[in-house]
């Protein structure tokens, strides 16, 4: 409502009976006088309190009406005031009390057991069984509250201001043990089916032992061909796996590069959704600064953007250091996830979901450095497209790909990824792998589809898959997150092998029930399902076993003098199919990379070997799939020193 829509109030100002009608009346007076937009004399007395002019006022009711927000909100998310000061304005102006909320009181519950509090007001009881009610009134709402307060002094005992931090903080506390509840069980509690805290059924565990069994009396009986009966087919998955990249190749070629989308109009006609923003941190104290500046950086109305930094509580150096980096940003807070296992991060994604209030909900990490545009381009997707497409992927782009030889792979491997075989997947409607962090989901989707599920330690993955089975379409967008590829052997290669162990997490999970799992996906997605977890776990695997065979046949020549003709044959098939897999690559990494990535192609040659230490983490997944399944290594982000 702008101030040249109020009108005063029938009764006259004196009945307000909270501060004196002469000073409401010089106020009105004095704004009328400077031939300002005439307000209702509480309002006025506010306004005047808090140092605001009424054309500021008027500027931030047109601003809370197109976004549709409230003219404190858009004040306090602009910086002209804070939420303390404007409480205790209200407060003084109501003829109440400015009040935190103690934290013994208790957040009382309605008839239906939910907690009775909402965004702008909260009922509890303190420990001497006192009730309080506390208010975040709307600013451009004043005038009502007051005739309230005018109408029945004894609201006056139980009556209390707050902020809404305050208000918001005391919610997120009383919940805090029923949502670590949650968090910890996630899809364990309500749909086990779904969750990989089992990493095998009964049944599965059954076919497994008789597969084992088979396969060991096979060895024990004929050794030989066993060995190359179990090479052929590892052959013929890589195969697989190679064409379906061709496949994609072709695919991306015959698609025109697309052009840059248009600017988001920012006066749109319909109010902005609000967009919650989850940020998880461990141990990475040294990212709060530029982390919240990239996070205060995105092009959304600040009074419609929520952003919570995810953090555990257990790390009381970054918890310090975020609200170092966050003191001042309107709509930015701290979660202190409790430490309980198991300590992964959807778990703590988990933890931090119920307390959002966004239509759309998106995930960055602490190394993230999003596009300002970003949220703008997720939301012109969600908008143009039907209720069923739940989620939308930005690309990742790697910021200091060209530090080494590991950040260079890493970087091209995942232009493949981002900007061919994501995008390839989305236009046909297929399910996607999602990526760890940049996914901006429809949140009633991402409700109902139960979260993420903590026990999986490829989470984004799993997530993306569920939602196909639920019937949802997953998208794309252009818009990019540049990231930072670990620089370290050791962190890189215990990144890989959570991958792949969450990989085959969400395999093993998604085939509890392969013909449900069919039926729900449809036929051409259950294939694409199995050739991309089948592929990559197959293919993490497998340049270890031709190396193996390359090796063994180059010694029993070089020793014995000779080679059997089976092992020249699968030695031949293995070059083939390598010679197939890193053309196709190469071709695809030409044709996505980026004008800063092209310099970097010619590293390229390379690439067999790294393919060689993806299936050496490839192996050291499978042994901890084993004995420790939800453990989460965690990858340490750091800033590259050369800034780049």
């Amino acid at each position: 409502m702008r101030v040249s829509e109020y009108a005063l109030a029938d009764e006259d100002a004196s009945g307000l009976g909270l501060v004196s009608a002469p000073a409401l009346a010089a106020d009105a007076i004095a704004f009328a006088d400077a031939g300002l937009p005439t307000l209702p004399p509480v309002v006025a007395e506010a306004l005047a309190r808090l140092g605001l002019d009424a054309e500021r006022f008027d500027a931030a009711c047109r601003l809370a009406e197109r976004n549709g927000s409230s003219a404190d909100e858009e004040l306090i998310a602009a910086g002209v005031i804070d939420e303390a000061t404007l409480a205790r304005t209200l407060a003084a102006v109501l003829g109440l009390r400015f009040e935190p909320i103690r934290d013994d009181a208790s957040l009382l519950r309605d008839g239906r057991g939910a907690f009775d509090a909402s965004e702008r007001h909260a009922k509890t009881c303190d420990t001497a069984m006192r009730p309080r009610l506390y208010l975040a009134p709307r600013l451009d709402r004043l005038e009502g509250l007051a005739r309230r307060v005018a109408r029945a002094p004894e609201l006056a005992t139980t009556l209390r201001i707050a902020t809404l931090s305050d208000i918001a903080a005391k919610r997120g506390a009383a919940s805090a043990t029923e949502r670590s509840t949650r968090a910890r069980l996630s899809l364990a509690a309500d749909h086990n089916r779904w969750s990989a805290r089992d990493v095998l059924t009964p049944a599965q565990a059954a076919v497994a032992v008789l597969v084992l069994v088979a396969l060991a009396h096979a060895w024990l009986a004929a050794p030989g061909y066993f060995w190359f009966a179990a090479h052929a087919t590892a052959s013929l998955c890589a195969l697989c796996f190679t064409l379906f990249r061709l496949r994609v190749l072709v695919g991306t070629a015959l698609v025109a590069r697309p052009r840059p989308a248009p600017p988001a109009n920012r006066r749109t006609v319909a109010p902005a959704p609000i967009y919650s923003v989850l940020v998880a941190l461990h141990r990475e104290a040294a990212m709060a600064e530029p982390l919240a500046r990239a996070m205060a950086a995105l092009d959304w109305p600040r009074s419609r953007l929520e952003v919570f930094f995810v953090c555990e509580a257990n790390d009381p150096e970054t918890i310090m250091a975020v609200e170092r980096a966050i003191a001042g940003e309107a709509n930015f807070s701290v979660i202190a996830t409790p430490r309980t296992n198991p300590t992964t991060k959807p778990k703590a994604l988990n933890f931090a979901l119920p307390l959002t209030r966004g239509d759309y909900v998106v995930l960055f990490d602490a190394e993230d450095r999003p596009d300002p545009g970003q949220l703008r381009a997720a939301h012109a997707a969600f908008e143009a497209a039907p209720a069923s497409l739940a989620c939308v992927q930005a690309p990742l782009v790697i910021r200091n790909a060209a530090n080494g030889w590991l950040e260079t792979l890493f970087a091209l491997e995942y232009a493949v990824l981002f900007r061919a075989i994501l995008p390839w997947l989305a236009r046909r409607g297929l399910p996607l792998p999602l990526g760890g962090t940049s996914n901006h989901f429809r949140r009633a989707a991402l409700v109902e589809a139960g979260g993420w599920d903590s026990h999986n330690v490829a989470e984004d993955a799993d997530l993306g898959i569920r939602l196909s089975r639920l019937g949802y379409r997953i998208g794309t967008i252009a818009s990019p997150t540049s990231e930072i590829a670990p620089s370290r052997f050791l962190d890189w290669r215990n990144q890989r092998t959570r991958w792949i162990k969450g990989w085959c997490q969400t395999w093993l999970v998604h085939m509890r029930d392969p013909r449900l799992a069919c039926r729900q996906l449809g036929p051409r997605a259950f294939l694409t399902f199995q050739i991309l977890f089948g592929g990559m776990i197959a293919a993490s695997l497998m340049h270890v076993m031709f190396a193996g065979h390359l090796l063994a046949a180059a010694y029993a020549y070089l020793v014995h003098g000779e080679i059997y003709l089976s092992a020249g044959v699968l030695a031949a098939v293995d070059a083939l199919n390598i010679a197939l897999a890193y053309a196709v690559f190469i071709l695809t990494a030409r044709l996505v990379a980026n004008e800063a990535e092209r310099p970097l192609l010619p590293r390229l040659w390379s690439l067999w070997f790294y393919w060689l230490i993806v299936s050496l983490a490839g192996l050291r997944a499978i042994g901890q799939l084993f004995h420790s399944p939800h453990m989460w290594e965690k990858t340490p982000h750091r800033e590259p020193a050369s800034g780049s």
